[in-house]
């Protein structure tokens, strides 16, 4: 599993790298896909700030477990009128946006249940 840290804005480019994103947001972008493309955050900051996560792919129908988030391009109107955008544009802003859902979300070991927890003892249904 690959490992980024959130005060290293270089270990995410290594893990999702821009050209990953223009491509994942361009398939994205299309009507309706069956498939979304993007990243999928698997464990949440450790002290020193290290996190889990990969590049990764979601059925449009399937129930999320992991935190997934899927780029689209971010353009404003006066960009969309434009013949053809950047297709890296919103790449910083999304790796914006994966630090600070790794920050308030994500898979916390100490928090999860483990053998002897009350929460999995009694009657199972």
């Amino acid at each position: 599993m690959p490992i980024a840290n959130i005060h290293d804005r270089a270990s995410l480019e290594r893990v999702y790298p821009c050209d990953a994103y223009a491509s994942d947001a361009s398939e994205n972008e299309r009507r309706k896909p069956a498939v979304l493309k993007g990243v999928r955050i698997t464990a949440a900051p450790d002290d020193a700030g290290d996190f889990a996560f990969e590049p990764a792919a979601s059925h449009a129908g399937e129930v999320p477990g992991a935190m997934f988030l899927a780029p689209f391009h971010r353009v404003t109107a006066q960009e969309d009128a434009a013949a053809d955008p950047d297709p890296r544009h919103g790449y910083e802003a999304f790796l914006d946006e994966i630090i600070e859902v790794a920050q308030r979300q994500g898979f916390r070991a100490a928090a999860s249940p483990g053998p002897g927890d009350a929460r999995l003892r009694g009657p199972r249904q």
